[in-house]
């Protein structure tokens, strides 16, 4: 997967302060996306504004890049240390009827390690939902949507 055949989308201004890896380090995008007031009425609404928030930071970001026929994580974020690897960050929402079951998400996420241009995952959800550490050897870190909304 080259990055340079791709469309990337970034905040105009670029870094700023912060440096790319910096940026793109796993740890500043869940501190980003928890720090948001994610519209969570549906899932294009979370998507748009867990999208605001990576433009906002100056977090480079692709949207919904198929993997497979069946992995299509909601972004791809570019890995800081790895030029040809992606951060994918998956979104979940749990709504009135109680939202995805957790064993569909990790199974899921579980998929998305398997992919070698996937570096990382992080899960952006308003569901409470323990992961290990690491699935498939790729580090899996988690947001929580909820987060934003407590003063």
């Amino acid at each position: 997967m080259d990055r340079g055949s791709r469309s990337v989308t970034h905040a105009a201004g670029w870094l700023g302060e912060q440096s790319f890896a910096e940026l793109c380090s796993p740890g500043f995008i869940v501190k980003r996306i928890e720090r948001v007031r994610v519209d969570l009425s549906s899932e294009k609404a979370m998507q748009s504004g867990i999208a605001v928030a990576l433009e906002s930071a100056g977090i480079p970001f692709e949207r919904e890049h198929r993997l497979s026929i069946e992995d299509i994580p909601d972004f791809l974020i570019p890995c800081p240390h790895a030029p040809t690897q992606w951060i994918a960050v998956e979104c979940k929402l749990k709504g009135r009827g109680g939202g995805p079951r957790k064993i569909d998400i990790y199974r899921q996420i579980e998929r998305y390690a398997r992919h070698p241009e996937v570096a990382a995952i992080l899960l952006a959800s308003n569901l409470s939902m323990g992961l290990p550490a690491e699935i498939g050897g790729k580090p899996v870190y988690a947001a929580s949507l909820s987060r934003g909304w407590i003063v």
